[in-house]
Formats: structure tokens, C-alpha cells, sequence
């Protein structure tokens, strides 16, 4: 499970340039990957507080990440390389991950460990929807 959650959160590691443009990312690299580390860090310790059914620490780190993830996909497109048309799915995909975050969150509040697990999963489900079309093809 860890494997797939550092693959679904490289997304701006793989395709940074593709959705970024090179000359938009250019220096910021060295940050996505810092940032990237962080998340992986914090999708770890949801997936242990989730383990150990302390919903109370698994929310809190789910509202950190959301903060983290903000940062990180708050990206001006408009000197990327994307259409209009893909640069709206990026934005849509984009908040349906914050969506899901928000409501792994909450559920971590109003209802049991298998619910928070479940919104865990779609939370990571989104990164993945997003990969699937913006992963740099090599």
C-alpha cells in the first residue's frame, strides 16, 4: 500500500514539466521533490493512525496534507504546454482530490476507522485518476 501511495503522490515529480512547462518549473524542481517527501511522509502516518484506529491523529495529518498539497497544486497552467481542455481536467482533478481529502477528514470525526479507511482509499484513488492522464509518457 505505501508503494502505491509514493506513486500516486509523485504526480508533479513525473509530469512537473508536462503540466508545468520546463521553463515554468525550472528552479522549483528541488522543491516539488522536498514537498513530494513530506507528502509521502504524511500518507504514511495517515495509513499507520488508520492501523492503530486513532481517527483523532489520522484526521489532523489529513488537514496537514491538505495544507502541504494546496501549496503544491496551486500551479499557474497558463504558460504550461496543456489545451484550455487539459488544463481544465487537471483543475477538475485537482479539487476532487481536495475534495476527498476534506472528506477523509471529516470522516475521521463523524464516523468509524472503515469509513475513514474508505475515504483514505478514494483519497488516493484521485491521485491516481490524475496520473493516468498526466503522466509524462517517456
Amino acid at each position: 500500500m505505501k508503494i502505491f501511495c509514493l506513486a500516486a503522490l509523485s504526480v508533479l515529480l513525473v509530469v512537473g514539466p508536462a503540466v508545468c512547462g520546463e521553463e515554468t518549473l525550472g528552479s522549483a524542481a528541488p522543491k516539488v521533490k522536498s514537498t513530494m517527501k513530506i507528502l509521502d511522509n504524511y500518507i504514511s502516518k495517515i495509513e499507520d493512525a488508520l492501523i492503530a484506529e486513532d481517527l483523532r491523529k489520522a484526521g489532523s495529518l489529513a488537514k496537514e496534507l491538505d495544507t502541504v498539497c494546496h501549496k503544491l497544486c496551486n500551479l499557474d497552467l497558463s504558460n504550461s504546454k496543456l489545451s484550455k481542455f487539459e488544463q481544465s481536467e487537471f483543475n477538475r482533478l485537482r479539487e476532487d482530490f481536495h475534495s476527498r481529502v476534506d472528506r477523509l477528514s471529516s470522516s475521521t470525526h463523524e464516523s468509524s476507522v472503515d469509513v475513514a479507511q474508505l475515504e483514505f482509499e478514494k483519497a488516493k484513488q484521485a491521485c491516481n485518476n490524475c496520473h493516468k492522464l498526466f503522466r509524462k509518457q517517456e
